[in-house]
């Protein structure tokens, strides 16, 4: 929505005072955690500082809040922001809310390109501009690259007298999977002959384990599970006329739970067919619809 010029200050003085009281005094709710990577850009200047937030996060924020606002005239992002910086003068919001505001009167209103043409010293006041000069930047990242970044920075380095290693980070119950060019993008280690990489966790030198698309490699079912029986779906008859798939003589119904074998793992999901004898098998998994023939290998309930 478009907001109303007389009412302009007073929603965006509503929607941070609401932000702030229910996420910033450790109360429950969205802004109770902000995701944010800090990194210093500059280290011959001392307060040049870079705060990275997954765009996605801030998005939430708007849907959950709706605040999915445009704004489209100059002198309305004009009013916004120095109503923003004064409050962050005032004490009365943290840089976190700041940055927050600003993303709204920009980034969300699709005039990021206009930002620092507008905040001049001409437009928004000496005051305000001297304080707005020294605070850190805002950037948004993909949550693809905020994830890889926090891994990345968590990669330690190790010098020896020859050469330097690269330890991964050390994860015992989370597992970790990049493209090959994600990875290549935030580590600069490039593995071809791969569609997913998995980090060997504290390993040197960043090796990963190589895995391809038709191999799952977070499989859930490594063992026959007890009351399940393993082989190739196989058509049959009970019944004059009466078509009917079979695993090991075990009949198999429409909406039955079945793990199909894919390269080295399964994927689970709910057999369907139309029983006609020609027909593929349907396997519906999540959202997703795949086909099978017969003679593939299945696990299906006894």
């Amino acid at each position: 929505m478009v907001i109303d010029n007389r009412t302009i200050q007073d929603q965006l003085t509503q929607i941070l005072d609401k932000l702030n009281t229910m996420g910033m005094q450790g109360r429950a709710g969205a802004l109770s955690t902000w995701p944010v990577i800090i990194r210093r850009n500059d280290y011959n200047q001392e307060n040049s500082y870079g705060y990275n937030y997954p765009s996605d996060f801030f998005r939430g924020l708007q849907r959950e809040y709706r605040l999915n606002f445009i704004i489209t005239k100059k002198n309305d992002r004009l009013t916004l922001a120095k109503l923003i910086i004064d409050k962050l003068i005032a004490k009365e919001i943290d840089i976190f809310l700041y940055h927050f505001g600003m993303y709204l009167i920009y980034y969300n209103s699709y005039q990021e390109s206009k930002m620092n043409d507008e905040l001049t010293e001409l437009q928004i006041g000496k005051k305000r501009y001297q304080f707005m000069k020294d605070l850190p930047q805002a950037r948004f990242l993909s949550t693809d690259d905020f994830l890889s970044a926090t891994w990345v920075y968590l990669i330690q380095t190790w010098e020896t007298s020859d050469r330097e290693y690269r330890k991964a980070p050390l994860t015992k119950n989370v597992r970790v999977l990049f493209t090959p060019d994600q990875f290549a993008e935030w580590t600069g280690r490039y593995y071809s002959n791969a569609d997913w990489l998995e980090p060997i966790a504290g390993d040197l030198d960043l090796k990963c384990h190589k895995w391809l698309k038709e191999k799952d490699p977070m499989t859930p079912v490594s063992t026959l599970p007890e009351g399940w029986v393993e082989g190739q779906i196989i058509l049959g008859h009970k019944g004059p006329g009466n078509y009917r798939h079979f695993v090991q003589g075990v009949p198999v119904y429409a909406g039955a739970g079945i793990f199909v074998k894919f390269g080295d793992g399964w994927i689970s999901g709910r057999y369907e067919w139309s029983f006609d004898g020609k027909s593929l098998i349907q396997i519906h998994h999540n959202d997703d619809v795949f086909y099978i023939n017969e003679g593939h290998i299945v696990r299906v309930r006894a």
